[in-house]
C-alpha cells in the first residue's frame, strides 16, 4: 500500500471514530442512561454524574485521535520516521494512561458508595485492559520510531 492511500485509509478510520464516538457519547450512552435512571429509581441520582464522567473521558479519546491525524499527515508527507510522529505517539501513550487513571478512579468511587455492580466492574476492568494495551503498543511503535528516526538522521550526515 502507498503512502498516500495509507494516509487516507488512517484518516477514514479515525474520521468514523471520531463520528461513532460522538453518536455513543453524546446520543446513545445518555439514552442509555436514562433508561437505567428510569427503571431503577436508586440510580437516577447518578445519571448526570455518569454521564459528565462519560463527556470527560471522551477528552483523551479526541486527542489521541487528533494525534493519530498528525500521524498520518506525516506518512502522506513520507515522513514516517520523524521527531513529530514520536512525539504524538508519546501523547497518544499518555492519553491511554490518563484513561486508566480515570476508570480507575471512577472505580473507586463507585466502590465507596457501595454502587460498584460486577458487570461495571467488568466494563471498567476491560476499559482499562484496553487502554493498557494501547500505551504499551504506542510505547513500543514508540521506540521502534525513535530508533528509525536515529537511524535515518546518521544516514542523512553520511554523504
Amino acid at each position: 500500500m502507498k503512502q498516500n492511500e495509507l494516509a487516507k485509509s488512517l484518516k477514514l478510520f479515525i474520521g468514523l471514530t471520531c463520528i461513532i464516538l460522538a453518536i455513543c457519547g453524546f446520543i446513545v450512552v445518555p439514552k442509555l442512561g436514562h433508561d437505567i435512571a428510569s427503571s431503577n429509581p436508586e440510580f437516577s441520582p447518578l445519571y448526570y454524574p455518569f454521564i459528565i464522567f462519560i463527556w470527560i473521558t471522551i477528552i483523551p479519546f479526541y486527542g489521541a485521535l487528533f494525534e493519530g491525524w498528525k500521524i498520518s499527515n506525516e506518512i502522506n508527507k513520507d515522513n514516517s520516521f520523524s521527531k513529530n510522529n514520536l512525539n504524538s505517539l508519546n501523547r497518544i501513550r499518555k492519553y491511554a494512561l490518563s484513561e486508566c487513571f480515570l476508570y480507575f478512579v471512577g472505580a473507586l468511587i463507585l466502590l465507596y458508595f457501595n454502587l460498584l455492580h460486577l458487570s461495571i466492574l467488568i466494563i471498567i476492568l476491560f476499559v482499562i485492559f484496553i487502554a493498557m494495551c494501547i500505551s504499551v503498543f504506542t510505547a513500543v511503535l514508540a521506540h521502534l520510531v525513535q530508533k528509525a528516526c536515529d537511524l535515518k538522521d546518521e544516514n542523512d550526515l553520511t554523504i
